[in-house]
């Protein structure tokens, strides 16, 4: 992903945004940082998006790598993931908040193995 595309996209997190992670991390729950909430972008060897996806676990400063793990257990869904883009939130962002995110988000991309979107605000 561009610098550029990263930047917009944290644009759209607005406030929530945590911290700016622009680098590629490898799709394993160890590498992904502390993150109650989080919004996530997988991309492929060719760097196309094929999945973003949310998280809002207040509670779970492992909440992001937790629930990638949960994808990365139906591999079927992550067979094609070769790098993850993060987007930390705030821990007290509101879900609905994450969820209009990330809607947000998936719409500027279109990712291309998503079968429901969550919904942009």
């Amino acid at each position: 992903m561009k610098k550029g595309t990263y930047a917009a996209l944290a644009d759209l997190c607005g406030p929530y945004l945590l911290r700016p992670m622009p680098e590629r991390l490898v799709p394993d729950p160890e590498a992904m940082p502390s993150a109650a909430c989080a919004v996530y972008v997988a991309v492929d060897e060719r760097g196309a998006v094929c999945y973003v996806g949310s998280v809002c676990r207040p509670r779970d400063v492992q909440g992001l790598g937790s629930h990638v793990a949960e994808y990365l257990a139906d591999l079927p869904k992550t067979e094609k993931w070769a790098g993850v883009y993060v987007l930390p939130l705030r821990p007290d962002t509101p879900e609905p908040e994450v969820r209009r995110i990330g809607g947000d988000i998936a719409g500027w991309l279109l990712p291309y193995d998503r079968e429901r979107w969550p919904q942009a605000g």
